[in-house]
């Protein structure tokens, strides 16, 4: 039985195994080589004469990727499937990240067959140098339809870069954290770049956040000419414009980019003496910088403050404390000919005190204010005149008795005021007058007295209070002569007779 089972086992694997083999796909390369110039010459050490070098261009033909020898000497393919990969030198990858097709040649103005043809020739120099395989030797490179000198340089700059490792700048943005200063109505970023050894025209740049979501949509980018666009070129700068009435805040910049990168495989030869190879295949990879902060501080603003009476005068000489939110005092100011500023306060919530109110008006209420970025923020503030009442108080100066029908006239600096008339308790009353200085003078006197012309000076210095003034007349007085005479004997003057005198009121 156990030996059954294990009959079993064996023979369920063996067909899980052809199964398995009859349907894996081996993925195989076409690689060819077509014939091409030759812009060099070579004094070739193996062959003791100067010949052409490099006249052969590799690809695979259904795609046309781009191939290159990586051994010299040996014999070129002729659309051989090769289907083994081995590893890829690093030094020949660097190679491969800063030549063809990566980069077209145009930097060191070349054709794109002749920096394909110089990145071949690199690879060779760099594995000779490297000790990888024959290669050839740079120093034995001479002009052939080209000058040497038109190419030697940049085949030099690619094996130095494959022998130092240096890989091409794919994708960058710097720098990634800017402050922004004010220029004109904006705070501007200094020159952003967006740094790729490759060439693309696709990077957009976007606003990703803010600190104040309410900017999002009034923040510009700008390109060096000072035009709005949000799509670059690689190598290309852009600047950030932020309204100049922006609180202290940051943004976060995003850049995003499409890059064509290559991408190498290495292949054995499927056939002995014929060529291994490297197929370089360009890869379209998305690249994103999203960690790019803009920062600014806001400016500082400033306070007015209106300051009125309430009689609508523009007031001189009220004194203002601008305190916190803490309640500390920021600063002080004065009104002159009614406008008070604070100058160069940071944005924030503020409160206004009057400490000093003008001479005849009253401290009025704190008053709240909001200072925002480079703008002045208005305040109004009133003042309630200092106001008191003159009263008169007339009486007879020999009876002390209230006069009615007095009347007064009250002036300030000669002009007329207003008149007041005592009533039957011998007193007249102003309406509410301001704080100042006045006069009050009788221009008319009760019935049967004397008019008393003297003058009261008065100063309403305190709100709401009355300044009581009294005012003595003097009765009219005359004298009554009565002659008694006979009424029987003419010209008889009699003497000794008693009389007494009535008023109308029958009183003697």
């Amino acid at each position: 039985m156990k030996r059954k089972k294990k009959f079993k086992l064996i023979t369920a694997i063996t067909l899980i195994f052809t199964f398995l083999l009859t349907n894996i796909k081996v993925f195989a390369i076409e690689i060819t080589s077509t014939d091409a110039e030759s812009y060099l010459n070579y004094d070739s050490p193996t062959w003791g004469k100067v010949l052409p070098i490099g006249n052969h261009r590799y690809y695979v033909p259904d795609s046309l990727k781009t191939c290159y020898c990586l051994n010299t000497g040996a014999l070129n393919p002729t659309g051989e499937d090769y289907t083994k990969e081995i590893p890829v030198d690093a030094g020949i990858e660097t190679i491969i990240y800063w030549g063809y097709p990566a980069k077209d040649g145009s930097e060191w103005g070349l054709t794109k067959d002749e920096y394909r043809y110089v990145t071949q020739l690199a690879i060779w120099a760099y594995q000779k140098e490297a000790g990888l395989s024959r290669g050839l030797v740079r120093e034995r490179l001479q002009s052939g339809t080209v000058p040497l000198s038109k190419l030697k340089p940049a085949i030099d700059f690619l094996v130095e870069k494959a022998k130092a490792r240096e890989l091409p700048t794919f994708f960058e943005v710097t720098p990634s954290n800017i402050e922004a200063h004010q220029e004109g109505d904006y705070f501007v970023s200094e020159p952003i770049k967006i740094k790729s050894d490759y060439t693309f025209s696709n990077a957009k740049v976007s606003i990703k956040s803010s600190s104040n979501p309410n900017l999002m949509d009034v923040i510009k980018i700008k390109d060096m000419d000072g035009d709005e666009r949000n799509k670059f070129n690689s190598n290309e700068s852009f600047r950030v414009y932020i309204p100049i009435d922006a609180e202290t805040g940051d943004i976060k910049v995003d850049v995003k980019a499409i890059i064509d990168l290559p991408a190498s495989l290495a292949y054995a030869t499927p056939v002995q003496g014929k060529q291994d190879m490297g197929l370089v295949d360009m890869k379209t990879t998305p690249r994103e910088k999203d960690n790019i902060t803009v920062s600014w501080t806001g400016l500082n603003g400033a306070v007015q403050v209106i300051k009125k009476g309430d009689d609508g005068k523009l007031l001189t000489g009220a004194k203002f404390v601008l305190k916190n939110a803490s309640g500390e005092n920021v600063a002080e100011a004065t009104s002159q000919d009614g406008k008070a500023v604070f100058n160069d306060i940071k944005p924030a919530e503020y409160t206004i005190h009057e400490v000093e109110a003008p001479q005849g008006y009253l401290v009025t209420n704190p008053v709240n204010v909001t200072v925002k970025p480079n703008k002045v923020s208005i305040a109004e503030m009133t003042d309630t005149q200092v106001k008191g009442k003159i009263q008169v108080l007339k009486v007879d100066e020999e009876t002390n008795t209230p006069l009615q029908g007095a009347e007064f006239e009250i002036t300030q600096d000669g002009k007329h005021i207003e008149t007041i008339t005592t009533g039957e308790n011998g007193i007249a009353t102003s309406s509410l007058l301001p704080f100042g200085n006045y006069l009050v003078k009788e221009i008319k006197a009760p019935a049967k007295y004397v008019l008393n012309g003297e003058e009261h000076p008065v100063t309403i210095s305190e709100n709401g209070k009355t300044i009581e003034i009294t005012h003595t007349n003097r009765v009219i007085k005359g004298k009554v002569a009565v002659k008694k005479t006979d009424s029987e004997i003419a010209d008889l003057n009699l003497e000794g007779a008693e009389f007494t005198i009535y008023d109308n009121n029958k009183n003697s």
